[in-house]
C-alpha cells in the first residue's frame, strides 16, 4: 500500500505541474519569446571606414555582443563581413501591448492608427472636418548673390540658424590645427575685414563650423556674395494637418499630438475662441483625447497622395484598443487592431537599442585648458576637433590616434554656455580604464540636497594612478585648468571642477542625465567602446511571415508524424502506447513551460532552429519509451510474467536511457559552448528537453506502468491490456507476483 502511495504522489505531481503549465501557456502568464525568424525583427548594418584591419573589426563585433546581451535582447544574430556588420535583434525589446476597454470615436485612418479619440460622436465628426492638407519644406539650401548653391539644410530653421553663422574670411592653405594655443584663439578676429596674409589669392564663405562653402577672386566678391545669402526650399512634403485653435484664418496649425502624450493629458477647448465656421472644428479637435494618439502623417510626395489619404480617414465606434507602452510606461501609441500596435511595438521597442549599438561610446577624461562660449569673436574660427564625417573616418579619428595630442570639443556640461567649445590637453584615462560602472542616484544629503542620476565608475591600477596624478595637479589652479573634461564620443558630457585629489581608483560621472541615458551609459562603459567609427548604412524591418510559414509547415508535418507515431505505438504496445503518448505530450508541454521561463528570465528566444532541436529531442523521447517497452518484452520472453517483469525492466532500461540522455546532453553542451548565433539555441532546446526526458521517465512512465502492472484488469485486458502488449497471451499469468518499486 504505501508502496502505490508513493507511485501515486509521483503521477499527481506531475499531473500537477501539467495543469499549471497548461493554464499558465493558456492565459498567457508567460509564453515562449520567438525569435528573428518566428516573430520578425530589425536588422541593422553597421559599417567601418574602408581599410580598417580585421583585429579591430572582431573587437568591434565583440563589444556590440555584449552591448546587445546586456540589453537583455533574446538570441541576436550578429555577423562580420570584411568591414561590415549585421546585427539581427529579434522580438520587440522593452515595449507592451496592452488591450483595453473604451467607449469611444476615434479619427482613424484605413491600418488602424489613432489620432484622436471622443466619447461623443460628434465631436469626432466635427474634427476631422477640420484636418487639411498643407507642405512643409524637407530641404532648404542657401544661395549666394549670384543664386549659387552654398549648402542644404532639412528645415527652414536649420538654414536660417546656419546662414547667421556664415563668414567671409582668407582662404586657407592647411586645415588649422586642432591644439592651437589659446593665446591665438583669443585673438583671431571673426571679421570678414581681416586682411589676407601674404599670398592669399581667394577668399572663402565658411560656416559655423569652419567648412568653407566657396569662394571668390577678392574680398569683396565674398563680401558682396555673403550678403546677398538667401534661402530657397528645393524639396517639400504634404502633410495632413489638425485644425488650428484660433478662428483666424493665418492661424499657424496646431502641433501634431504627441504619441507621448501622458495617458491621462486632455488637450482643453481655447476659451478665446471666437464662434465663426472654422473656430468649431478647432474646438471639437481639442476637446479630443490625444492620449496615445499617432503623429499626423507628413511624407506624402504630392498633395493628391495627401488628400486621397485624408479622404480614408473615419470615426469608428471603438469598444476595444490596444495600447502600446514603453518599459517606462510612457504611452507610445493606441490602436484598434493589433496587428497595428505589434507593427509600433517592432518600431519603438528598439529604437533605444538602436541608439546604443553603434555608439562609439569612446570615454575620454582630459584636463581643460580654455573655454570659448558662442558669443566670444573667436568662437567662429576655432575647428572642433574630427567634427565632420570626412574627418571622422580617417586614421587621423580612429581609435586613440588622438590621445597625446590638444583637442577641441563641443561642451553639453552644466555650467558652460551652450554648445560653448573646450580646449582640452592629452587624455588622462579611456573608458577601458574603467573596470566597472553603475548608474546611481546621487544627491539627498544635507551638503547635496539635489538627487541625480550619475554614474559611479571604479579604474584598474594604471587608470587610478594617472587619474590621482591628473586630480592632484589640478587642485587649486585658476579656472577653467581646476576641471576635467569627461567627454564621450568627443562631446563633452560632464567638466567638473577638481576640488580635493582623488587617488581611491573612483569618482562619478555627472551630466544631467536620466535614468535610462545613466544606465545606458554604464552599459557601454561596460561593455567597452568601439575601436572605430561604425557608419549605420540600413535599418530594416523583417517580417515573420517566412519563419511563420516554415513554422506551420513544421507543425503540419510535426503533428502527422505524432499521429503517425501514435498509431504504430497504439498498434504495436496496445496499452503501453496510450502511456507513450501521454508522456510525450506530458514532455512537451513542460518543454514550452521551461523555454518561456527561459525567455522570461535571461531572454532565450525560440527560432526554427531551437525548434528542431525540440523535434530531435521528441525522438529521444520516444526512444525512452520503446527501450523500455523492449525490455520489458524481453523479460517475458525470458520467463518473467508481464506483472514482474516490469521492475527489473524498468531497471535495466533506465541505465541504458541514462546513459544515451548523457551522451546527448554533453554533445549538446559541447555545441553550445563553441556556437554561436541559433546553433546555440538548437543546442539549448536539445540539452533542455533531453534532461526533460529523463524527468518523465522517472517521475510518470515508471509510475505509471508500476501502477498498470498492479492492476489485474489493466493486465489481463484482452488484446489491450498488459499481457497482449508484451506479447505474452500465451504465457499463463501470474496474479500473485508483485512488482517492486
Amino acid at each position: 500500500m504505501k508502496r502505490s502511495r508513493g507511485l501515486w504522489i509521483s503521477v499527481i505531481f506531475v499531473a500537477v505541474l501539467v495543469v499549471a503549465s497548461t493554464l499558465s501557456l493558456a492565459f498567457g502568464a508567460f509564453k515562449p519569446v520567438l525569435g528573428l525568424d518566428l516573430e520578425g525583427g530589425l536588422a541593422v548594418i553597421l559599417s567601418a571606414p574602408a581599410g580598417t584591419d580585421q583585429g579591430t573589426m572582431n573587437q568591434a563585433l565583440e563589444n556590440i555582443r555584449n552591448r546587445v546581451d546586456a540589453f537583455g535582447v533574446g538570441e541576436p544574430d550578429i555577423f562580420l563581413s570584411g568591414n561590415t556588420i549585421e546585427i539581427q535583434i529579434p522580438g520587440l525589446s522593452n515595449s507592451t501591448v496592452q488591450q483595453q476597454s473604451t467607449d469611444s470615436y476615434c479619427i482613424e485612418d484605413p491600418s488602424g492608427n489613432s489620432y484622436g479619440c471622443s466619447a461623443d460622436q460628434s465631436v469626432a465628426q466635427e474634427a476631422l472636418k477640420g484636418f487639411t492638407v498643407g507642405s512643409q519644406a524637407t530641404q532648404v539650401c542657401l544661395l549666394d548673390a549670384s543664386g549659387a548653391q552654398l549648402q542644404c539644410y532639412a528645415s527652414q530653421e536649420e538654414a536660417d540658424t546656419a546662414k547667421g553663422g556664415i563668414t567671409s574670411a582668407p582662404k586657407q592653405s592647411a586645415t588649422p590645427s586642432a591644439s592651437a594655443s589659446a593665446s591665438s584663439s583669443a585673438s583671431a578676429s571673426a571679421s570678414p575685414t581681416v586682411g589676407p596674409p601674404p599670398g592669399a589669392s581667394e577668399y572663402c564663405l565658411t560656416d559655423i563650423g569652419n567648412t568653407e562653402l566657396k569662394c571668390y577672386p577678392s574680398r569683396g566678391d565674398a563680401e558682396t556674395a555673403r550678403k546677398g545669402i538667401t534661402s530657397k526650399v528645393t524639396k517639400t512634403t504634404w502633410c495632413i494637418q489638425a485644425p488650428t485653435t484660433s478662428s483666424s484664418p493665418s492661424a499657424t496649425p496646431t502641433p501634431t499630438p504627441s504619441a507621448s502624450a501622458s495617458p491621462s493629458k486632455k488637450a482643453k477647448a481655447s476659451a478665446s475662441a471666437s464662434p465663426s465656421a472654422s473656430s468649431a472644428p478647432a474646438t471639437a479637435y481639442t476637446e479630443l483625447d490625444v492620449s496615445g494618439a499617432q503623429p499626423l502623417p507628413c511624407d506624402f510626395t504630392t498633395k493628391q497622395a495627401a488628400e486621397t489619404a485624408l479622404a480614408a480617414y473615419t470615426t469608428p465606434h471603438v469598444t476595444t484598443q490596444y495600447c502600446v507602452y514603453s518599459s517606462q510606461n510612457e504611452n507610445l501609441g493606441c490602436y484598434t487592431t493589433q496587428a497595428a500596435a505589434a507593427q509600433r511595438q517592432r518600431e519603438t521597442g528598439q529604437q533605444s537599442l538602436l541608439d546604443l549599438i553603434g555608439k562609439t561610446a569612446r570615454l575620454e577624461e582630459r584636463p581643460t585648458l580654455q573655454i570659448v562660449a558662442p558669443t566670444d569673436p573667436s568662437y567662429a574660427s576655432i575647428p572642433v576637433t574630427c567634427s565632420t564625417p570626412q574627418e571622422q573616418a580617417s586614421k587621423d579619428c580612429q581609435g586613440a590616434a588622438q590621445d597625446q595630442k590638444d583637442v577641441w570639443y563641443f561642451s553639453d556640461a552644466a555650467g558652460s554656455p551652450p554648445n560653448s567649445k573646450a580646449h582640452l590637453g592629452p587624455v588622462v584615462i579611456i573608458g577601458s580604464n574603467i573596470t566597472k560602472a553603475s548608474a546611481q542616484l546621487t544627491g539627498g544629503t544635507q551638503t547635496d540636497p539635489i538627487t541625480q542620476w550619475a554614474v559611479a565608475f571604479t579604474l584598474d591600477g594604471p587608470g587610478a594612478s594617472k587619474f590621482g596624478a591628473a586630480t592632484t595637479a589640478a587642485v587649486n589652479q585658476p579656472p577653467p585648468t581646476n576641471q576635467i573634461a569627461i567627454a564621450v564620443d568627443r562631446r563633452i558630457i560632464s567638466n567638473p571642477v577638481v576640488q580635493s585629489p582623488i587617488t581611491a581608483g573612483n569618482g562619478i560621472i555627472t551630466g544631467n542625465f536620466t535614468e535610462q541615458q545613466a544606465k545606458d551609459l554604464a552599459s557601454l562603459l561596460n561593455a567597452g567602446a568601439l575601436p572605430v567609427e561604425l557608419t549605420r548604412q540600413s535599418v530594416r524591418t523583417v517580417s515573420p511571415t517566412l519563419g511563420e510559414q516554415s513554422l506551420k509547415q513544421g507543425v503540419v508535418a510535426g503533428i502527422a508524424g505524432l499521429i503517425l507515431l501514435f498509431l504504430y505505438l497504439l498498434l504495436y504496445y496496445r496499452l503501453l502506447g496510450i502511456v507513450a503518448w501521454f508522456g510525450m505530450t506530458i514532455w512537451a508541454i513542460l518543454a514550452l513551460a521551461l523555454i518561456s521561463i527561459a525567455g522570461k528570465s535571461f531572454g532565450y528566444a525560440l527560432s526554427l532552429a531551437g525548434v528542431a532541436g525540440l523535434v530531435i529531442s521528441l525522438g529521444v523521447t520516444a526512444d525512452s519509451y520503446i527501450v523500455f517497452f523492449e525490455r520489458l518484452k524481453d523479460e517475458v520472453r525470458a520467463g518473467r510474467t508481464p506483472r514482474a517483469a516490469v521492475q527489473p525492466a524498468f531497471k535495466r532500461a533506465f541505465r541504458t536511457i541514462v546513459a544515451a540522455d548523457i551522451v546527448t546532453g554533453i554533445a549538446a553542451a559541447v555545441l553550445y559552448l563553441t556556437a554561436v548565433s541559433s546553433v546555440r539555441g538548437f543546442a539549448l532546446t536539445l540539452g533542455v528537453a533531453t534532461a526533460l526526458d529523463l524527468f518523465v521517465v522517472y517521475f510518470f512512465k515508471r509510475p505509471t506502468v508500476f501502477l498498470i502492472s498492479k492492476t489485474t484488469r489493466l493486465v489481463e485486458m484482452r488484446g489491450f491490456g498488459l499481457t497482449s502488449a508484451t506479447a505474452a497471451d500465451h504465457t499463463a499469468l501470474d496474479t500473485t507476483a508483485e512488482p517492486d518499486v
